[in-house]
């Protein structure tokens, strides 16, 4: 019971840790303070929280535990490559106004008056990428071994929560890109598609003794 009551909150500090990343840029474009404030006031100490998790799991034998965190922020890395590839296909048949990556640099480094240059470029999609890897997290964290259909499905919630969030405003495209024209919800679904496809089929594949974070709950209470 102690070590399941432990493992808990473990994949709790974990979860805590991993929504963290992508609700800042939502935060920074609603106007609460520059994404490069928040990212030292919330993203490096969340970064180091999952680092403790993944040392105390370590260090306590929770291997199950450990893999599940790898397998959920791997197949969030690779899941954004599938999105990516939409994506890009989608700017450049014009369905976004910009390079999404490019602007979470511009303001991670507080250089929106200056532009993008080498250095913010590289920090925006290091940002982008950790983002993917925090939802595959998640994902793993959340459903444990979940039927693969249900990746697409939380890869769609994803892009609706992104299409109605201040993101879409402050960039000047509107609710469901209802400024910009079709192109940009059908480039978002399609590339959250992609995202829950190859995020699902992985984790089911790899998570084969993972669990739940309700079976966690109901083995503790």
């Amino acid at each position: 019971m102690k070590s399941s009551r432990l493992q808990l909150i473990l994949v709790l500090f974990a979860l805590a840790a991993a929504a963290t990343s992508p609700n800042l840029f939502v935060a920074a474009q609603a106007g609460y303070d520059k994404l490069s404030h928040l990212a030292v006031v919330f993203l490096i100490p969340s970064i180091i929280l999952l680092a403790i998790v993944i040392i105390i799991a370590i260090a306590r034998g929770y291997k199950n535990l450990n893999r599940q965190i790898a397998i959920g922020l791997l197949g969030g890395i690779l899941a954004t490559l599938g999105l990516e590839v939409v994506r890009e296909i989608g700017f450049r048949l014009g369905g976004m106004p910009g390079e999404m990556p490019q602007l979470m640099g511009v303001l991670m480094l507080d250089r929106f008056a200056m532009g993008p240059n080498w250095l913010s470029n590289l920090v925006g999609w290091a940002y982008h990428f950790w983002n993917g890897a925090s939802f595959g997290l998640i994902y793993s964290l959340l459903l444990g071994r979940p039927p693969s259909w249900s990746g697409p499905v939380f890869g769609i919630l994803i892009g609706v929560g992104l299409m109605i969030s201040p993101v879409v405003v402050a960039m000047g495209v509107g609710i469901f890109g209802s400024q910009f024209g079709i192109g940009f919800p059908i480039t978002v679904i399609l590339a959250h598609i992609a995202f829950g496809l190859i995020l699902g089929n992985f984790v089911a594949g790899k998570n084969r003794s993972a669990e739940s974070l309700w079976t966690r709950l109901k083995s503790v209470l």
